[in-house]
């Protein structure tokens, strides 16, 4: 699909010109349209591949397409690519975004808030709204928020395993499998941090 995508811009590009802001939503809303996987995720492709022609006016557009995605094959690479990269170009408006949606009645919308800050996490920027996020979602029982802490919180492992490290520690009490096992896959005291899972589930009965 990324493929296709590619040759078709290349193809447009060479015969009519770079393509426009309001050419890319206009024909991302033209696939969106029809509940068709691959028509949505070609609609996804053409976005990731021109982050620089979305802008912060194009937040509630993202918004609401995330909130109609109900997968994370369509939500991840618009969350963690398309958002994340206009949160790295405009820290201060698109965070005041994702601060309010990690409160959002949606769990699709939830994770999306995580994943928006995955650029900047790769910049070494935002590491305390991560774990603030990481921190009010970690009781969530749903097995995708659970899923996206961990995996988040892998990527930031590989650059600040003391970071991470510490923050597993002080969350055992409330942590849960499915978010361990990510971070642990990077962290050299994966298994001290596993026996101290296990005794806080032994104890609990």
């Amino acid at each position: 699909m990324r493929a296709i995508v590619k040759a078709w811009l290349r193809s447009h590009e060479a015969a009519h010109g770079k393509l426009t802001h309001d050419e890319l939503f206009a024909l991302a809303d033209a696939l969106w349209a029809q509940p068709v996987h691959e028509r949505r995720m070609a609609a996804v492709e053409l976005l990731v591949a021109k982050p620089s022609l979305i802008a912060l006016e194009d937040v509630p557009w993202l918004f609401n397409t995330l909130r109609d995605c109900r997968t994370w094959a369509l939500l991840d690479p618009i969350a963690g690519s398309v958002v994340a990269d206009l949160a790295a170009r405009e820290p201060d408006d698109v965070l005041e975004h994702l601060d309010r949606w990690v409160h959002d009645g949606d769990f699709w919308i939830r994770r999306s808030a995580v994943l928006g800050l995955r650029t900047l996490l790769r910049h070494d920027e935002q590491l305390d709204r991560f774990f603030s996020y990481a921190t009010e979602l970690l009781p969530e029982k749903e097995f995708f928020i659970r899923k996206v802490i961990g995996w988040v919180a892998r990527e930031v492992a590989a650059r600040h395993p003391a970071l991470v490290s510490r923050w597993l520690r002080d969350n055992m009490a409330s942590m849960n499998l499915v978010t361990l096992r990510e971070p642990m896959r990077r962290l050299a005291d994966a298994a001290e941090l596993r026996a101290l899972y296990d005794k806080r589930r032994n104890n609990a009965g």
